[in-house]
């Protein structure tokens, strides 16, 4: 009842906003009132959804943890009015205390409640991969934990949606973590065996592979055919493993079902086994189970596989013949050919035993007896091969709990006296207590307070596991004692590399010495060295370690470790895992403490010094490029002076002024001033046509990124189109490189609720000059091919941007093929212009040859609406075309294209209809 009135009031208008404190750190305020909303929604959800959209702009952790919350528990028609605020705060992030479970609930919740529409747009937000975050995987909303938790809510709530959206998914990861490409296919080392793929870590792909599976199991069973079909077009071999085990388990489950559907089953396992591209090795172990098990209903169905065997592998005779030669020199003609036979001989074995002697043809029997007279039968056939088991992970001899009831007296005692066994196994180590005690002064750092000379009693290990709980209790803004932290830092690094304590277990079970004490004394410094307001550490404190990280930390033995690495991490990763670069980090954050601080002038010596040194890995060049918006800050005059030394000028950079240029732009967002300082250095860079090196892998490539500033400069109005930068870049440039960075630029519009114009206006003015430049030279079409970041932006109208795509296609016949989802917009766009979208449409479909999900978007969603509309325009002429097209892909396979067309025809489809993707 108080819901309206209170917020007439204005009550709910105002959560507070979060605080970035000095040190760059942020502090959430509690609001106590969105606890209140929460608890009444269930009674009143159109009066508390209704304040919940007028807090579209609210930065506040709590509110958008409760949205969640509250659109899991209201009915699903007021919930879907939430799905507006969940995806304007997809760009900034739902916060952390935003509960997976309950992100999920919220999409089951619109899913299971008819808003079809609005929980799949939810659903691909959290479970969609969102690109490439770095060189292993994806970017994710939630973590990989709750990932593969959730995931098979989701899917069941999804229903007949489930295994179109869960292949959309795993393909989109498969290309991400770059298993897929238009060149290769390795998603069939993902896993070794698709029915199950136990003792694993919680994993984003197996949850997905796990989903398509029961999906595809689930779909085989009412319509196998059309799930083949839908398989099918899927160009992961991944995904043909999937089809023969849903195939296999399908079967199983038909039991006394109609007559019609276990012959439908059966008739689609029958082709599959006839199928050449499923007897590929990697689908060894699912096709053989289906032969199996399709022996017991259609023996005659394993025919086909005679010919299969008995010709030997796909690679033949003579190819082996010639690697095995060439793998061999000098071995006889006849050693060669005894090797290949024994090659083809293996090969068939496998692939005989998989199958089994009671489901092979006869013929194929008296091979399998021959081979196992020869070489011995093969007792677990389908086993995975080179499958390997064991324990990680070293083990206390006390836990947490047991340590946390100890006095700090008594538990510096048994730190010091305790000694591991020597038992083979997974025995307690002094690694594995290690690890316990520091994840317990996590939570409780003043666990070991009055206890002196811990470095004379305890081992390096424990040492480090002190620090490095501290370090962490720290970051958490807890207390720390500061004389027992300064004395025990002054004390490890002061210490000599050797210890006097025997070494015990295996090199991972115990430090042999204090270097990694060391690392982890430097990394505490480094991390007490930042600017912070939580914990308050006492000016006096700060000097101590102050002196300590321009004194003692500095230390030979650490620069000659980090001199003489060898390994392939780039300059920013190195820069955060060594003990020399880690100082170098904590004197940039001595020094950001601005002019004022009594140290600055003694901290920016001491970095000059660092930057003297001869980093031939670039990690100082790196921590310099990090902390440009600092030095811009704090000691303009200083790095002003030392631009041109330290990042070079227009005329060319070294090694590491590229390395500080390259991680300055990666760790930046584009900033007028920063663009300033490094426009001559770009210049350069992009002058000198040469790869550059990557301060930071895995991010966007550099000369991209430059071309990226280049136009935000352009868009901005902080720079003409005619300046030596963008000039330089779109002259010199990679034709695809260029097109990148346009679609970059297109795709940071999407999601924002609006652009100003005039920036808008610009960036298509841009896209039109570079249109007329690949008119001129049709051999740069590829900076065509990302024109798609323009449509799905959302920005720019269709009648801008649909005769622009027609162009690009005409222009860039090789965007066809692009993987990207623009069904929804092309659809729209037919009401608008419904030649111009049936042109668009049959350009895009002439890349079907190269098949994949996009293509299956574009006939699901855009194709039946286009038709439609051509169909309706009263053009005779486009209407002919559109039934042409139309009968074409019914030949093709798409059989119930004409029933779409006509419901779209009628009013039974609408816009509004069309899935989000």
């Amino acid at each position: 009842m108080w819901v309206v009135p209170l917020a007439s009031e204005g009550m709910f208008a105002d959560p507070p906003e979060p605080e970035t404190t000095s040190d760059g750190l942020i502090r959430d305020h509690h609001w106590a009132e969105i606890d209140y909303l929460t608890r009444v929604a269930p009674d009143v959800p159109t009066a508390v959804v209704d304040i919940l959209l007028k807090l579209k702009g609210s930065r506040n952790p709590w509110v958008r943890a409760a949205t969640f919350r509250i659109g899991a528990s209201i009915p699903a028609a007021e919930a879907a009015r939430l799905k507006q605020l969940v995806i304007a705060w997809n760009e900034t992030g739902y916060g952390w205390r935003s509960s997976p479970p309950e992100m999920v609930a919220f999409a089951a919740n619109l899913l299971n409640g008819g808003q079809r529409k609005a929980g799949i747009a939810v659903a691909n937000l959290l479970f969609r991969p969102r690109g490439k975050k770095s060189t292993k995987a994806p970017e994710l909303v939630i973590d990989e934990y709750w990932y593969e938790e959730c995931l098979p809510t989701i899917i069941a709530a999804l229903g007949d949606d489930a295994l179109k959206t869960a292949l959309h998914w795993l393909e989109e990861y498969e290309r991400d973590t770059g298993h897929l490409s238009e060149d290769f296919d390795m998603t069939y080392t993902s896993r070794s065996s698709i029915r199950n793929e136990d003792d694993r870590f919680a994993s984003v792909e197996h949850a997905l592979i796990d989903a398509v599976r029961d999906a595809t199991t689930a779909a085989m069973a009412a319509q196998p055919q059309s799930t083949r079909m839908m398989l099918s077009r899927s160009p992961m071999v991944l995904a043909r493993r999937i089809t023969l085990h849903a195939t296999t388990e399908a079967i199983k489950k038909a039991g006394a079902s109609r007559d019609d559907i276990q012959r439908g089953l059966l008739d689609t396992a029958t082709e599959l086994l006839a199928d050449g591209d499923h007897r590929d090795d990697a689908c060894r172990i699912e096709l053989c189970e289906l032969a199996r098990e399709l022996a017991g209903h259609r023996p005659g169905a394993l025919e086909p596989l005679v010919a299969f065997i008995k010709n030997g592998p796909p690679m033949g005779v003579e190819e082996a013949q010639d690697r095995l030669a060439s793998y061999h020199e000098g071995e006889s003609p006849e050693a060669i050919a005894a090797r290949v036979q024994e090659w083809i001989e293996t090969w068939q074995h496998r692939w005989l035993s998989g199958i089994g002697n009671d489901a092979l043809p006869a013929e194929l029997k008296t091979i399998l007896v021959q081979l196992d007279n020869q070489r011995g039968s093969i007792d677990s056939p389908l086993t995975p091969l080179n499958k390997i088991t064991t324990w990680s992970g070293p083990n206390s001899p006390l836990s947490q709990d047991e340590m946390s009831v100890m006095g700090p007296e008594d538990l510096a005692a048994h730190l010091e006296s305790w000694q591991a066994g020597d038992t083979w196994g997974p025995a307690p180590s002094h690694e594995g207590q290690g690890r316990e005690l520091s994840a317990l002064i996590t939570t409780n750092p003043r666990l070991l307070d009055g206890i002196d000379g811990l470095v004379d009693r305890l081992r390096p290990t424990y040492l480090r596991s002190i620090l490095q709980g501290w370090e962490a209790a720290l970051k958490a803004g807890l207390n720390l004692d500061w004389e027992l932290v300064t004395e025990l830092i002054h004390d490890v690094l002061t210490h000599s590399n050797t210890s006097r304590f025997p070494h015990e277990g295996d090199n991972f079970d115990d430090d042999n010495d204090f270097r990694g004490a060391k690392k982890a004394a430097v990394n505490l410094l480094e991390e007490l060295a930042k600017k912070r307001e939580l914990p308050a550490i006492p000016e006096e404190a700060l000097r101590k370690f102050a002196a300590l990280l321009l004194t003692e930390a500095e230390d030979e033995t650490a620069w000659a470790e980090y001199d003489s690495h060898k390994g392939d991490m780039d300059p920013l990763t190195l820069s955060l895992n060594l003990r020399w670069p880690i100082r170098v980090h904590g004197l940039l954050n001595l020094i950001s403490h601005g002019k004022d601080a009594p140290w600055f002038q003694t901290a920016l010596a001491a970095l000059e010094g660092a930057l003297a040194m001869p980093d031939v890995h670039g990690a100082s060049r790196a921590v310099l490029g990090e902390g440009l918006g600092h030095f811009l800050t704090v000691a303009p005059n200083w790095i002003g002076e030392r631009a041109n030394e330290l990042f070079g000028t227009a005329d060319g950079l070294t090694r590491n002024q590229q390395i500080a240029m390259t991680t300055a732009m990666a760790i930046h967002r584009y900033h007028r001033e920063f663009y300033a300082f490094l426009e001559p250095c770009m210049l350069g860079a992009v002058q000198s046509r040469i790869p550059l090196v990557s301060g930071w892998k895995g991010r966007t490539d550099p000369v991209q990124q430059i071309g990226e500033w280049a136009i935000y400069a352009i868009i901005f109005d902080h720079r003409t189109a005619f300046n030596p930068l963008a000039g330089a870049f779109f002259t010199t440039a990679d034709p695809e490189l260029r097109g990148q960075a346009l679609g970059r630029i297109a795709w940071s519009m999407t999601n924002v609720e609006s652009v100003d114009e005039v920036i808008r206006d610009r960036l298509a003015a841009l896209w039109d000059s570079r249109v007329e430049h690949v008119r001129s030279n049709p051999d740069d079409a590829m900076e065509l091919n990302q024109f798609h970041w323009f449509i799905r932006s959302n920005q720019f109208h269709a009648w801008w941007w649909l005769p622009r795509l027609k162009e690009a296609l005409e222009l860039s016949p090789g965007l066809a093929g692009e993987r990207f989802m623009i069904s929804k917009q092309i659809a729209s766009s037919a009401e608008l212009d419904p030649q111009g979208a049936f042109e668009a449409t049959r350009l895009l479909l002439s890349g079907k040859a190269a098949a994949g999900l996009h293509t299956w978007d574009l006939s699901r969603n855009a194709v039946p609406m286009v038709i439609a509309r051509a169909r309706q325009s009263g053009d005779p002429d486009l209407e002919r075309q559109a039934i042409q097209l139309m009968n074409e892909l019914g030949e093709s396979g798409y059989s119930e294209l004409e029933s779409e067309v006509m419901k779209a025809m009628s009013g039974e489809i609408s816009e509004d209809d069309l899935e989000d993707v």
